[in-house]
């Protein structure tokens, strides 16, 4: 029997390989790619002989193929932001540390006991943007009150000084993974090694703030402790993945967020949907769980952003143990793997017109019919594996965002540059400069 042959693509020069190329551009990397070779291809990166797995079919198998181990391929960039996290782990000890993450972060009871203190976040933003005469550039807003609510879920410090803290050194990370590993201070992967270094700090003081108060707070680290001592697990296993969900978290509030209104302000007409249901559902008070889940319009638009965007170009890398199949390509044992996230969720044989922003794609029985591996801004598989766990407070925080911004307000997006960055989180090159006026509500009753 013939072998099946090996995926298309090149692996280019000896050792380095493509390696400069997806430095260059992340998400330009993938999506050059695909379009040239199709869903799965072969590349070289950081050393090794590697796989992309693209298309639903193929990222579900990634996702889920117990003969693909996650960890052993990330590059050195990876490695040094995230050393001791669970990201770069398989197996027994993942999945036991993975319930320890979702106990704090990822079920329903914990993110509604977050909620009040979202709100009041997100209030006065709106309330400071409603008082704005002229327009206003919002992403320095966005990046500061998600760093306001990563202090305020996760280390007990709420002070200004502290939400700084966590705004620079989560900056000064980000920029590890669009740079060369050179780790000199002045570099943009210098700067980087030293913002990890003080999230680190950030994290040891807090999970010791929370050890000598245990009764004193409610939040991620708090929920997680309690959930180490409950399994006998040492609280100080819990740093490497503490400073891990700081990072994201940080990125993962703010960057939905200014998306979000930069595409309604882009699409009055969705805008206008979403706030009848908002003014239908949930007029005026706190923002609860249940109004939240009665709001399926919103929530629609909250997975449609997360397709739309190039928010995560891939999973963290895996290894393939032995050797498989997939699509027709023979993938050897030995070689690193990784699964192609947007280009994925912009595969036109699932999501017909696939660069039209549509929520409607996410209507009940659409959203239904949608195959394994499709739907992956968050990665793929069962919560307790290498999915995150911030999928549903990212949703839940996008729909309380979207209620008090459009119990209020108004907005457009006056001439500037929207094209989007080449940055690890792709946003708006000016920042996403936006007019608010407050919402003018329908007149009622008849002529007189």
């Amino acid at each position: 029997m013939t072998p099946l042959p090996l995926p298309p693509g090149r692996f280019g020069l000896p050792w380095l390989g493509e390696t400069l190329a997806i430095v260059k551009s992340n998400h330009g990397f993938y999506t050059d790619r695909v379009a040239k070779y199709g869903p799965i291809f072969k590349t070289r990166l950081f050393g090794n002989d590697f796989v992309v797995f693209s298309g639903h079919e193929a990222f579900h198998r990634f996702a889920t193929d117990p003969r693909i181990e996650r960890g052993d391929a990330d590059p050195i960039t990876a490695e040094a932001m995230f050393r001791n996290s669970l990201a770069l782990i398989d197996g027994v000890e993942h999945r036991t540390r993975k319930t320890l993450m979702l106990r704090g972060i990822g079920y329903r009871s914990a993110i509604e006991a977050y909620m009040p203190r979202m709100q009041q976040l997100i209030q006065s933003m709106v309330d400071a943007w409603a008082a704005a005469e002229q327009p206003r550039a919002i992403l320095p807003d966005l990046q500061l009150f998600s760093a306001r609510l990563t202090g305020e879920l996760y280390t007990g410090d709420r002070s200004e000084e502290a939400a700084h803290e966590i705004n620079d050194a989560a900056a000064a990370v980000r920029g590890a993974f669009m740079a060369l590993p050179v780790p000199l201070p002045w570099t943009a992967y210098g700067r980087a090694q030293n913002g990890r270094n003080r999230l680190e700090r950030i994290v040891e003081d807090a999970i010791a703030r929370h050890v000598d108060a245990p009764g004193e707070y409610d939040d991620v680290t708090s929920r997680m402790v309690l959930a180490a001592r409950e399994a006998g697990i040492p609280v100080e296993t819990l740093s490497g993945d503490l400073r891990h969900l700081i990072f994201a978290s940080q990125g993962g509030y703010f960057v939905p967020l200014t998306l979000v209104t930069m595409i309604l302000g882009q699409h009055p007409e969705i805008r206008e949907r979403a706030r009848a249901e908002v003014l239908a559902v949930a007029p005026d008070g706190d923002v609860t769980m249940d109004q939240v889940e009665r709001m399926p319009y919103l929530e629609s638009i909250s997975k449609e952003l997360r397709r739309y965007f190039a928010m995560n170009s891939a999973t963290f890398f895996g290894r393939v143990k032995e050797e498989i199949e997939v699509g027709g390509y023979r993938i050897p044992a030995g070689w690193a793997a990784a699964g192609g996230i947007h280009v994925t969720m912009r595969n036109p044989d699932v999501f017909a017109d696939p660069d039209t922003f549509d929520p409607d794609r996410f209507e009940a029985s659409r959203e239904a019919a949608l195959a394994p591996g499709s739907y992956v801004p968050h990665g793929d598989g069962q919560a307790t594996h290498h999915r995150c766990p911030g999928e549903n407070i990212v949703t839940v925080a996008v729909a309380q965002y979207l209620v008090l911004l459009l119990r209020r307000l108004e907005w457009s997006i006056p001439a500037q540059d929207l094209s989007l960055t080449n940055e690890l989180f792709p946003l708006p090159a000016s920042g996403l400069s936006v007019a608010f006026r407050e919402h003018a509500p329908a007149p009622t009753g008849g002529a007189t």
